[in-house]
């Protein structure tokens, strides 16, 4: 019993550090343009939902990057988040992701209503056409901050 316990101990600790590389994060970084926060695995591809802005302008591009289930390349999509009792829809359209083969959704938002539902709680629901993920806030709110003063 003492071996299975310490064997299980081992494996338990060896798989921690793949557990750590996986954990998303936000995060926001300027560009010559404007900004970009994320919510995803830093320096990885793997993002979940990005808000790009440009400065001066009021509208944001939100892109899920979580696939959808029945939404083809081109066709009218939204995608929805969803806060407490806050929930704002973007409309857009279904994209191709060429890496991992899913039609993804790209949008336009308001920066009030993205900023309404990133602090508004301690997490949010992505929802995309046959797709719904929780996602957390945990460092959304300051993210945020530094994202919004970058877009003006």
């Amino acid at each position: 019993m003492r071996r299975a316990f310490i064997a299980l101990s081992l494996a338990a600790v060896s798989a921690a550090p793949a557990f750590a590389q996986e954990q998303k994060t936000w995060s926001s970084f300027d560009t010559d343009k404007g900004a970009v926060l994320g919510f995803g695995v830093p320096e990885t591809d793997d993002t979940v939902v990005t808000f790009t802005c440009e400065r001066g302008n009021p509208v944001v591009l939100v892109s899920s990057r979580v696939g959808s289930k029945g939404l083809k390349a081109n066709d009218a999509a939204k995608i929805i988040l969803t806060t407490g009792k806050v929930k704002k829809e973007f409309a857009g359209k279904g994209i191709a992701n060429e890496e991992s083969a899913a039609v993804d959704v790209d949008a336009g938002g308001k920066l009030a209503d993205i900023k309404a539902v990133l602090t508004g709680g301690k997490s949010m629901t992505l929802e995309v056409k046959g797709v719904k993920l929780p996602v957390s806030l945990d460092g959304a709110a300051d993210s945020y901050a530094q994202f919004e003063a970058s877009c003006q």
